[in-house]
């Protein structure tokens, strides 16, 4: 009976966990220092398999950069792609945060799901 009573939770645990795969689209700004918050488009494409992330990231019109890797805990999602990182936290039906590239650019954004 014990068995079945872990089995039950764990099976209640994964359906109410969030899934977070899909195709996002963004919207932001990145910021400038001569210009200030420039505005900027993004699509992140997730595939989550448990508490692992993989997918890729486009900003704007540039090149499809590949998630190298990427973790979910609770509502927060971070993960490193190309010379950067990101981190997205979960805020109803979006995803909000910053990416953050080596060389200091930042953008804020927002991703609403496909």
């Amino acid at each position: 009976m014990k068995k079945l009573i872990v089995v039950v939770l764990s099976l209640a645990a994964s359906l109410t966990a969030a899934d977070y795969s899909g195709i996002w689209n963004g919207k932001g700004g990145m910021e400038d220092t001569k210009y200030g918050s420039v505005p900027m488009t993004a699509q992140l494409t997730l595939l989550q398999a448990g508490s692992s992330v993989s997918g890729s990231l486009k900003i704007g019109n540039g090149k499809i950069i590949q998630i190298s890797s990427g973790n979910v805990s609770g509502s927060t999602i971070t993960f490193a792609v190309g010379d950067g990182t990101g981190t997205l936290t979960q805020n109803g039906a979006q995803l909000s945060g910053r990416l953050t590239s080596s060389k200091g650019k930042i953008f804020d954004v927002v991703f609403t799901q496909q």
